[in-house]
């Protein structure tokens, strides 16, 4: 479920209301019985200000609150320009081979090392849109955009598909030193496993971006609910529910916005896309 048993979750306003409209949530109506039939779709528009809000909607919201009360830098107007993530300590196809880096790699300052420290929602988009970029240079076989991001072909041609993967995002991402770092984790191998792993079209990046955007929001909200999933107060099945409407309520909100990711920024900016779509998904979701 993208938490840690290690972290308890914040304790600001903005998450307690979170986790208490998480709690009561009402899965039947929200778009989904326990018995698996769905009876409403969250809607693709952003808001429908002649209806008053659900209760999945005063989910997703609240959700979206805590996220930009914890970040600055989704408060801004311009996303400002971010240095493409590399993975630390590599210089190039000669330090990217097997006995380059180790698979902690990562980088310089990019997680958070206890319940205190502040959370970088802008800049772990970034770190998973750069992942994203680097999947689809893998993808191509664009050796010299690999080595853009300390990365090696060769390394990976050595590699099963499986572990191609993994060691992708480990390189890029690093360890899970912070349930933060999970979330990215999960939310980008999503995407990577689509660009790398299939023998068909890979998705647009635009609709990597987007997947990835949607579920790092929805990975980091499961980081705050983790006691409430966990310690036995939902069954099982009603927990896998109420996960389930939220993220297709944020799936269905982020659909709604548009973000430029071209082809041809694929594997060089869509760090910068992902931060801006995510800042703009923040800032857009909690104007209602």
């Amino acid at each position: 479920m993208g938490t840690s048993g290690a972290y308890g979750g914040s304790n600001s306003a903005e998450w307690n209301d979170f986790r208490d409209a998480w709690a009561d949530l009402d899965s039947g109506s929200a778009g989904a019985g326990t018995s698996g039939v769905e009876t409403t779709q969250p809607s693709d528009q952003l808001f429908e200000p002649s209806q008053p809000a659900s209760d999945l909607d005063r989910v997703g919201q609240a959700l979206i609150n805590a996220l930009w009360r914890d970040d600055p830098a989704t408060r801004g107007n311009v996303v400002p320009p971010i240095t493409r993530p590399r993975v630390s300590g590599r210089r190039g196809a000669g330090a990217g081979g097997p006995g380059g880096a180790g698979t902690g790699g990562g980088f310089a300052g990019s997680g958070r090392s206890g319940s205190r420290s502040t959370r970088q929602v802008i800049g772990g988009a970034s770190r998973g849109g750069a992942t994203i970029g680097a999947a689809y240079a893998l993808r191509n076989r664009d050796a010299q955009r690999l080595v853009d991001y300390g990365l090696s072909l060769t390394e990976f041609d050595s590699l099963s598909p499986r572990a191609r993967i993994s060691r992708l995002v480990t390189l890029m991402i690093g360890d899970d030193g912070h349930p933060d770092d999970r979330a990215i984790r999960q939310a980008a191998t999503e995407q990577v496993k689509r660009i790398v792993a299939v023998d068909g079209e890979p998705p647009t990046a635009t609709e990597a971006i987007k997947g990835f955007v949607s579920a790092y929001i929805f990975q980091l909200g499961l980081v705050e609910l983790q006691d409430q999933i966990i310690n036995g107060t939902l069954d099982g099945n009603e927990a896998v529910v109420r996960e389930r409407v939220l993220r297709g309520w944020i799936d269905a909100k982020v659909r709604g916005l548009d973000v430029d990711a071209s082809p041809a920024l694929s594997a060089n900016a869509l760090h910068q896309a992902a931060a801006g779509l995510a800042q703009r998904a923040i800032r857009v979701l909690r104007a209602r």
